[in-house]
């Protein structure tokens, strides 16, 4: 729980959250909770064995929805709340993220990833539409954390904040403000209509529909001003960055509906469209209400935790041993290896190194780290090994989370959600001016038609069909082929896979199993000193060839060397005591010498005393993968090691296909990069130990997966070993998946057509559009839902 130093009278007169005053006769010693006048933060007061007097916050449960005062946001000024809370933390660059229970449509995803358009300081947000929940970037030199939370407060995504989150205790907020919405639009809905009903069969005098009319007003009013607060301040914010989306035809007709009523009912030249507007409003949050129930109802999480770091090395009396995240403790020393994620928040104790957050931020540029220096889960560990001592556990789920946010670089076009974004965008301008020219044709036939059809065209034409039928359908086969124990990132990379006509091969671990690769010594007999150095020297490695070698050394092993260093793609080499070792290629121990470039070379203190012999096994299934694949896609092999098996790689891969040995990681990256250049676009499948760079350039990157330290965030999916030989039906499943979205376009299609035609000429009402609007969205996920998963099973059969 979070501390903070209390005021050394022993009665609290004055919130130290807000500054206002607290209710009277609350002593320090009471123990009791209470809560501030100002502040919805409930505290109980504490001693601290005679260090001091506390208060602890002990329930935080969010950001009042009936207030978005800024003296709420007070404690996000206090040092060790933002340290709580926020995820990432460097010099120029936090991240935090964020549950906003406000989300529910396109517009809302759109407005919240477009934040750095209102704040300059705001680097970048994505949103999680499913999940109800937000990651927001940004720069600590340019805007505080209290600022960030505020500008999401003003534009109506007052976030929840819940310090609990890292005790363990469940928070008792549930976001009620949709409830009472609906409840007070219903409410004002039924009375209108109920007050309106003598007018409606004739019956009402003069001065009866005068009352009836102003007491109508005075129901509408607060439907329009709190029920309908979302849409009017979504299309509102969307305007002054010079932007538009669904919510501002909505909240036009809203208030068009409103003030056309208004003057009919003042000037007695009408009754109004009070009742129009009580229900328009009140349908819409049903089918919002209806949408949250779905989400919540249909779970697209993906089981693919285990193949994350699932345990980590933990320093114990009796040694390393291997300890899954859930039993770490605060002050636990760990070893990470390198090219593996760092678990937990934690500070570094011994080592120099040498962190790639591109996993956390986007940004590839290693960062340096000294011992006493803090470093942030999800960091990769470049080189040498360090050890770290455990300051804040993270579980699975937030690492898997930073998979999900794609938050690299390069940008990988996603030509569908390309193409919805471009509708949505223009489809809004041309829904206006249908409701324009509706409008003014109305007008000049027939007036008391003119409006309600102008705010009918309005409502009933939504692109969030449209927007839905992606994360529906496609999430939903995310889950379905998570069961198969085949990963994507996102739905955007179904987009891409369905554009790929090339397939590049890493050779180890890809074409050949990690698990069944057979190292042995050739040379002369080697002392037990000598086994004990190279055995301890591998042993610090996680590449499947030091694990190889490992095994075929025997003998005994330290686990803590001097120094440790690991070349990617070359070798490693470490000081055990007075003595140097290096194990690695040719070229790493002997440089441009001439010489047999074969095997994997042993080397101490300068010279080298034998060679490995390595004989790679291939991956069951591959001969049959790789000649179903050839039909269908280019097929080439890019691999870092030398061409020794490439003869027995040619008895099943196609006779025109393209075998390039001893690459670099850049080579490869090079590359596929001049592939794409061609016009081609490239899967690359790899291991994701030495073809990070590769993986992240190609168009989709695949892992093949059989433990949890060959996971790199490069990739774009998660292949599990048990499921390489059913790639090819995988692939083909999804590129058939575009026939499911091009259906529920053409489903979209037929109700804007259909609903504009009838609106258009005045035969819907705008309550029966507000019905439509929402059903239609509801409609396009049922359909996502049951063609992905009946296609799914064809497939599986």
């Amino acid at each position: 729980m979070f501390k903070l130093k209390a005021p050394e009278s022993l009665t609290i007169t004055k919130c130290a959250h807000c500054g206002d005053d607290c209710p009277d006769d609350h002593p320090v010693y009471d123990e009791k909770d209470f809560c501030c006048n100002g502040c919805q933060i409930v505290y109980t007061v504490l001693k601290d064995n005679g260090l001091g007097d506390y208060y602890t916050f002990q329930n935080m449960p969010g950001i009042s929805q009936k207030s978005i005062s800024n003296k709420n946001y007070y404690f996000l000024d206090d040092e060790d709340v933002i340290n709580n809370l926020l995820e990432f933390r460097e010099a120029n660059l936090c991240k935090i993220s964020f549950t906003l229970p406000q989300i529910h449509c396109a517009s809302c995803i759109w407005l919240l990833e477009n934040l750095n358009k209102l704040q300059p300081g705001i680097l970048g947000s994505r949103v999680n539409f499913l999940r109800k929940s937000a990651t927001v970037s940004y720069d600590p030199t340019k805007i505080s954390l209290r600022q960030v939370v505020e500008q999401l407060a003003v534009i109506g995504y007052p976030p929840e904040l819940n310090l609990q989150k890292l005790t363990g205790a469940k928070s008792g907020f549930q976001d009620r403000s949709l409830y009472y919405k609906l409840g007070l639009a219903g409410f004002s809905f039924g009375n209108i209509m109920l007050l309106s009903f003598p007018e409606y069969l004739g019956f009402s005098q003069a001065s009866v529909k005068f009352y009836i009319g102003y007491i109508n007003i005075i129901l509408a009013l607060p439907v329009l001003l709190y029920s309908g607060v979302d849409y009017l301040r979504s299309a509102y914010w969307t305007l002054k960055m010079k932007q538009i989306n669904i919510d501002i035809p909505i909240a036009v007709g809203m208030l068009t509906l409103f003030f056309r009523s208004v003057f009919e009912i003042v000037t007695a030249t009408g009754e109004g469209y009070l009742d129009s507007l009580a229900g328009f409003i009140f349908f819409l949050l049903i089918g919002k209400w209806f949408q949250h129930y779905t989400f919540y109802s249909i779970s697209f999480d993906r089981n693919y935790k285990s193949y994350f770091p699932i345990s980590a090395m933990i320093k114990t009396v009796d040694g390393w041993q291997s300890r899954s995240l859930d039993k770490l403790e605060t002050g636990d020393i760990l070893m990470v290896r390198n090219e593996e994620i760092i678990p937990c928040d934690a500070l570094l104790l011994k080592g120099e190194a040498a962190v790639d957050y591109s996993f956390v931020t986007g940004e590839a540029d290693l960062i340096r780290k000294k011992e006493g220096e803090k470093l942030f889960a999800g960091g990769k560990n470049i080189g040498s090994n360090i050890q770290i001592q455990l300051l804040k556990k993270v579980d699975q789920s937030y690492l898997t989370k930073l998979w999900d946010e794609d938050s690299f670089s390069i940008d990988k076009e996603a030509k569908t959600q390309t193409l919805i974004s471009q509708i949505g965008k223009y489809f809004t301008i041309t829904i206006m001016s249908i409701a324009v020219l509706t409008l003014i044709y109305w007008l000049v036939y027939d007036k008391t038609l003119a409006f309600n059809a102008f705010t009918a065209v309005l409502i009933v034409a939504c692109p969030c069909a449209l927007a839905l039928a992606l994360p529906f359908s496609y999430g939903n086969i995310l889950r379905l082929l998570g069961k198969k124990f085949f990963y994507l990132k996102n739905v955007q990379v179904i987009d891409r896979i369905q554009q790929v006509d090339e397939i590049i091969f890493d050779k180890t671990g890809t074409i050949t199993d990690h698990k069944n690769i057979l190292a042995t010594a050739d040379g002369d007999q080697w002392t037990d000193k000598q086994k004990f150095l190279i055995k301890s020297t591998v042993f610090q490695s996680n590449h499947p060839l030091s694990k190889a070698i490992f095994h075929a050394v025997e003998g005994t092993y330290t686990q803590d060397v001097e120094y440790f260093k690991e070349l990617t793609g070359q070798g490693v080499e470490a000081n055990i005591g007075s003595d140097i070792i290096r194990v690695g290629s040719f070229r790493f121990i002997n440089g441009d010498k001439p010489g047999a470039s074969k095997g994997v070379l042993a080397e101490i203190n300068g010279q080298v005393i034998g060679r490995f012999n390595i004989e790679h096994r291939l991956r069951e299934g591959v001969e049959h993968l790789v000649d179903t694949l050839s039909k269908s896609y280019n097929i080439s092999i890019l691999s870092g090691d030398n061409d020794q098996e490439e003869e027995r790689l040619k008895t099943f891969f196609p006779a025109n296909a393209l075998m390039i040995f001893n690459q670099t990681p850049l080579d490869k990256l090079n590359y596929i990069k001049s592939r794409q250049e061609s016009g081609h676009k490239i899967l690359m499948i790899g291991d994701g130990l030495n073809d990070a760079g590769a993986l992240m350039q190609s168009d989709v990157g695949i892992v093949i997966s059989e433990d949890s330290n060959n996971f790199t965030p490069a990739c774009d999916a998660i292949l599990g070993a048990r499921s390489f030989g059913s790639l090819l039906s995988y692939l083909t499943f999804l590129k058939k998946a575009r026939y499911i979205i091009i259906g529920a376009f053409v489903l979209a299609f037929l109700y804007n057509v259909v609903g504009l035609y009838f609106a258009v000429r005045g035969e819907l009402l705008p309550v029966v559009a507000a019905i439509l609007m929402p059903l239609s969205s509801i409609t396009v996920m049922i359909y996502g839902l049951l063609a992905s998963t009946m296609a799914f099973r064809k497939f599986s059969e």
